[in-house]
């Protein structure tokens, strides 16, 4: 009778036992979650990069995983062609479930939704997202779409930035940056806005220092504030090629104001570089790939390798 009683009093308390919470419609994780997504709308890519874990593995439409550095990169290039871009906030859904195995799953559906710089035409895709949390830190994302929106789109700019221009247009465009702006060391940055498209980029011996023309004059202050006398020589160019032009030039100046945090040495240089210069359909630059020799500049200034 004892061992009745025992027994009926141990099933009562495990069926009244609470059973594990698997379904989460607030968490850190969905906050952490959340907070990715504001900064991916804010372009905050150092703080977005701070939210996943080192060696985390992300798949986008594909099942060889990337890192969140590629996907940044990719991101940043992709954007470009966008006077504005985001998720959406209506009709927006997240959750967090804990799995059978006690893994922690962030789901998140919404809306893409970027206007194009070229025409102005918005695009909305439809996103899934679920990424794994451990310790805070996503270690795992997948992330699915309709990608063949977004590639049509981009079709549509690459026909438009192809539409072949007359060299002359190439030629004065070049002339122009370099006379008005570069020889007369940013003084009208206006001159910018005239000959450079809205999605511009530039990149300086493979590394991006500027997405627009606002962030291209803001970029060259520095070297305008270091070498006032700052001069740039057009010495020869290629054909102009599938509105691509090659330029070979000279860059002189002297050294009399603070160069990358470093005082002036009141040294002369003078280094040769390449540009490879891409016009759009409009005849504008939309981006600008310069090449030159960073060790030979800064020997003439003076520096010695560590």
């Amino acid at each position: 009778m004892r061992n009745i009683v025992i027994g009926c009093l141990l099933t009562v308390f495990l069926c009244c036992e609470k059973p594990q919470q698997k379904y989460f419609s607030q968490s850190p994780e969905i906050t952490s979650f959340k907070t990715s997504i504001s900064q991916y709308n804010n372009g905050d890519w150092e703080s977005w990069r701070t939210l996943f874990a080192d060696t985390a593995k992300l798949y986008i439409n594909a099942k060889k995983s990337i890192t969140a550095t590629d996907l940044e990169n990719a991101q940043k290039e992709m954007l470009t062609n966008f006077s504005s871009y985001g998720f959406e906030d209506e009709d927006t859904f997240i959750e967090m479930i804990i799995t059978d195995d006690g893994e922690t799953w962030v789901n998140y559906w919404a809306n893409w939704q970027g206007t194009l710089i070229t025409n102005n035409t918005t695009i909305d895709v439809p996103v899934h997202i679920t990424a794994q949390y451990i310790d805070g830190k996503i270690v795992e994302l997948y992330d699915y779409y309709d990608s063949a929106i977004v590639s049509r789109a981009l079709a549509e700019i690459e026909k438009a930035n192809n539409t072949p221009i007359e060299d002359k247009t190439a030629l004065a465009a070049v002339e122009t940056f370099v006379n008005d702006f570069f020889n007369k060391q940013g003084a009208n940055p206006e001159v910018a806005n005239t000959i450079l498209a809205a999605n511009y980029t530039r990149h300086l011996n493979g590394n991006q220092v500027a997405a627009s023309p606002e962030e291209f004059v803001q970029s060259m202050q520095n070297n305008f504030t270091a070498f006032p006398d700052f001069h740039i020589k057009l010495l020869n160019h290629s054909p102009l090629f599938e509105n691509t032009l090659f330029i070979h030039w000279k860059l002189t100046g002297t050294n009399t104001g603070e160069f990358n945090q470093e005082p002036a040495t009141g040294k002369k240089v003078s280094v040769s570089g390449l540009s490879k210069v891409h016009f759009n359909g409009d005849g504008k630059i939309n981006k600008e790939d310069v090449y030159y020799n960073q060790l030979d500049l800064m020997t003439q200034l003076g520096k010695t390798l560590n």
